[in-house]
């Protein structure tokens, strides 16, 4: 396993990264929308459905971060230095996950950094260019020596056994991004359809039937079993709700949690990502030995060989 670092200019660069880390409530909240808006225009900011991540040099934060207006939310954790790459990397590798070892997360990392890069100013982006180039080779070095078929389709297996489809069933995937891509293969012995919301290519489901934009009615009517993989997003939770209003087909919502169900409270055959994590916790088959053999990984690579940096266990002083 190669060193954590390879100079002595990212060494500095690791000793000066801060990670604040906000786990959403049940219900999907967060930060305060006047602290979301200031770190996503100053820091890299990743929000996904159950975590928000700001991702600050505090080389360089000070002059536009208070960032003691954050040490009064007791549900934010901070990471300094080694400790938050570290962090990072087991959040990147799916080791924080509530399906530990899943593939989507780093997927939501490189899309959240390539589209905060195209807008931010170029100082920004070059002062944590080489921590996130690195953070995303360490991921994949991860994946690959410690957690080969573990991770990446945990959420299809889920799904299937949740919908228990039939040999002649036909499910539905609303959204094509990379979790539903992970998730089909499990299913190629099924008929398979797509719908998304904006036209896109279908290169990465040739062997699916594709419904264009504006078919999403006779998707519904086509399929026996619907999987949406998009965020939980009022209009779009609203046009298949009511698609399926009269039908009989289940319903897997990624989007969604429990706490919060929306316009789905109330529907028989209608499952959330809480179903999915529940499932999760019951099954004796999560191979805990390779979760802590990569968790060690991940602290190994945090720490340089030449020189060990502190590891900052508690809220720094920052005063």
């Amino acid at each position: 396993m190669r060193p954590a670092t390879d100079n002595n200019m990212e060494v500095i660069g690791i000793n000066q990264l801060l990670v604040l880390h906000r786990p959403k409530d049940a219900a999907g909240h967060g930060m305060p929308a006047a602290q979301q808006a200031q770190l996503t225009q100053h820091c890299f900011f990743l929000d996904t459905c159950l975590r928000q991540l700001a991702i600050i040099d505090t080389a360089r934060a000070r002059e536009f971060i208070s960032l003691q207006e954050y040490t009064g939310d007791p549900e934010i954790e901070w990471h300094l230095g080694t400790n938050a790459y570290s962090f990072l990397l087991q959040t990147a590798t799916g080791l924080h996950s509530s399906i530990p070892g899943e593939t989507n997360i780093l997927g939501q990392f490189k899309q959240a950094w390539n589209r905060w890069r195209e807008q931010a100013e170029p100082e920004q982006v070059c002062q944590l260019h080489t921590t996130m180039h690195r953070l995303f080779s360490d991921s994949a070095q991860i994946h690959r020596e410690y957690l080969q078929g573990i991770g990446g389709n945990s959420y299809g297996s889920l799904v299937r056994k949740i919908l228990a489809p039939a040999s002649d069933s036909r499910l539905l995937f609303v959204g094509i991004g990379k979790l539903a891509r992970t998730m089909m293969p499990l299913f190629s012995t099924f008929e398979l359809a797509t719908w998304n919301h904006q036209p896109k290519s279908n290169h990465a489901t040739q062997s699916c039937r594709l419904f264009s934009a504006s078919s999403a009615q006779e998707a519904a009517d086509w399929a026996t079993h619907i999987v949406l993989t998009t965020p939980a997003e009022t209009r779009n939770d609203r046009l298949w709700a009511q698609l399926t209003a009269t039908g009989t087909q289940p319903v897997v919502h990624l989007g969604r949690r429990r706490a919060e169900p929306g316009i789905w409270a109330n529907r028989a055959d209608y499952f959330d990502l809480d179903d999915i994590f529940e499932l999760r916790s019951r099954q004796s088959s999560v191979r805990t030995s390779q979760i802590r053999r990569a968790r060690r990984a991940c602290e190994r690579l945090a720490v340089t060989t030449d020189n060990v940096s502190t590891i900052y266990l508690s809220q720094p002083a920052l005063a």
